[in-house]
């Protein structure tokens, strides 16, 4: 009767425990962030996107290798920290010239960017990466 009695009190001390743990490790509800966060594309940097990148860089284009970067369409959808990666990445390949890729632009000499709409987009870009960013 003694050994029941000890295993018993074991038994809800263990369970007891494991509550705690389990209660102490919960985020408070305030904490998670649930709400969708969105950005703003003015209209002068979306003429430049849509002159110089949706054409590759949408769900819907045959440019494999340019849809698997990104998707401008599904851009918003993201969860917020790959938006700003993504955001912070337009701004880098934009600003080091290597988008549009001088091979499209070959065959494509009308999408090229001018130095105003490298400066524009690549500054909303890195911009927007800044606002979305979660402020530590």
């Amino acid at each position: 009767m003694k050994k029941i009695s000890i295993f018993m009190l074991t038994l809800v001390l263990g369970f007891m425990f494991v509550n705690f743990t389990i209660e102490n490790n919960k985020v408070p509800q305030e904490e998670v962030k649930t709400e969708a966060v969105t950005y703003h594309v003015p209209d002068d940097v979306q003429q430049i996107i849509d002159k110089s990148c949706v054409g590759c860089h949408n769900s819907d284009s045959k440019n494999i290798k340019g849809k698997g970067k990104l998707q401008f369409d599904e851009l918003a959808d993201l969860k917020l920290h790959k938006q700003v990666g993504k955001l912070a990445d337009i701004a880098e390949v934009v600003n080091e010239g290597d988008m549009p890729p001088s091979k499209f632009l070959k065959s494509n000499p009308d999408r090229e960017l001018t130095y105003d709409e490298k400066v524009k987009l690549a500054n909303w870009a890195a911009e927007m990466a800044e606002k979305l960013a979660p402020s530590e």
